[in-house]
């Protein structure tokens, strides 16, 4: 098995540059971070303690997506550093972490590519127009929606919306998605106290999953995991192995 380290390519709108935290077991597996709505791969710097702790099964990938793009192009660069890793190790199992908007573009992209073996969704929406309608208010949302650019500022700089941000979300059905998954385990992780990702619609995501979803909710909390990252990724790392373990036992059927 090719040792997997930090690379660099050449993706559908720029060069992806991926940090690799290297496997501690000899599972031939990857798992690949996608980050939320103006994120970034280090997570507020949680994200690389949550990969130390997956990587007990796994390689574990991170990345930047370029910029503020609607949902499709993310999906485009999620689904490019999958063959990327691929071409590198072209028998690996592949698995998917979005968080939030991420977890939406997770769920696309596992959802049109059977390579992905498993599938985790932190604080992961099920509407996406309602999710930015109730974080952006309905004023802001109501301009947006009639085709205004908005612009603010936030720690990443100066962010530009335009309007196709929103019209994107009409092309990826998530319950659509989800009702016709085809049984790959998938784990959904969700505070209670989420003030941007409603607890519900990790609810919802985990009713359309039915057998194939796993959901752990954690009291209180907040949409960023501040007090319960660790916990996330113990749970990850234990869910990983269980799985693998699963798998190990039916080839040996």
């Amino acid at each position: 098995m090719e040792k997997l380290t930090d690379f660099s390519f050449s993706g559908p709108l720029g060069t992806i540059e991926c940090i690799v935290e290297p496997n501690r077991s000899r599972r031939d597996a990857v798992l690949i971070m996608a980050h939320g709505f103006r994120g970034s791969r280090e997570g507020g710097g949680r994200a690389a303690g949550v990969a130390y702790q997956a990587a007990c099964c796994c390689d574990v990938v991170r990345f930047n997506f370029t910029g503020t793009r609607i949902l499709s192009q993310q999906v485009e660069e999620l689904r490019a550093v999958i063959d990327e890793v691929f071409r590198r190790r072209p028998q690996c199992e592949i698995y998917l972490l979005g968080r939030s908007l991420g977890g939406a573009a997770a769920i696309v992209t596992a959802g049109q590519d059977k390579r992905v073996r498993r599938l985790l969704l932190w604080a992961a929406p099920n509407d996406l127009r309602f999710t930015f309608r109730y974080v952006m208010g309905a004023a802001d949302y109501a301009r947006l929606d009639a085709g205004e650019t908005l612009f603010f500022d936030d720690e990443r700089g100066r962010c530009e919306l335009t309007p196709d941000f929103l019209t994107d979300f009409d092309k990826h059905d998530l319950t659509a998605i989800l009702s016709a998954w085809d049984g790959r385990p998938v784990l959904l992780l969700h505070c209670l106290g989420d003030e941007v990702v409603l607890a519900r619609q990790a609810q919802r995501n985990a009713e359309l999953l039915g057998a194939a979803g796993s959901l752990h909710l954690f009291p209180g909390g907040d949409h960023s995991f501040s007090d319960y990252s660790v916990k996330a990724g113990a749970l990850i790392a234990a869910w990983l192995a269980q799985e693998q373990g699963k798998s190990l036992t039916g080839r040996r059927r």
